[in-house]
């Protein structure tokens, strides 16, 4: 089995998330940890399995810039809708 290395392309077995080493760091008790480019944060390596490339993000597949921007600018209004009732609420007490 391929060993993680700095340059590595990794998963975070818990939430997914991906991203390159940059830096590995071996604390005094022997556990080493890997700093993600991705998150900006350090991971126990055992926490980590190497990938050999980035999944495709199948939701954006085929789709232009534009329409990408649209659907941006769409979930941003909706979002925006949400918020102005959220201020519109009174709390008793």
């Amino acid at each position: 089995m391929a060993e993680i290395r700095e340059d590595s392309l990794v998963r975070y077995k818990g939430t997914g998330t991906i991203g390159t080493v940059k830096v590995l760091k071996e604390e005094d008790d022997g556990v080493i940890w890997a700093f993600l480019d991705s998150t900006g944060l350090y991971y126990r390596l055992d926490s980590l399995e190497l990938i050999e490339k980035a999944p495709e993000r199948k939701e954006l597949e085929g789709m232009t810039l534009d329409q990408i921007q649209e659907r941006f600018k769409q979930t941003q209004d909706m979002m925006d809708a949400v918020k102005m009732q959220d201020d519109n609420l009174e709390t008793g007490g």
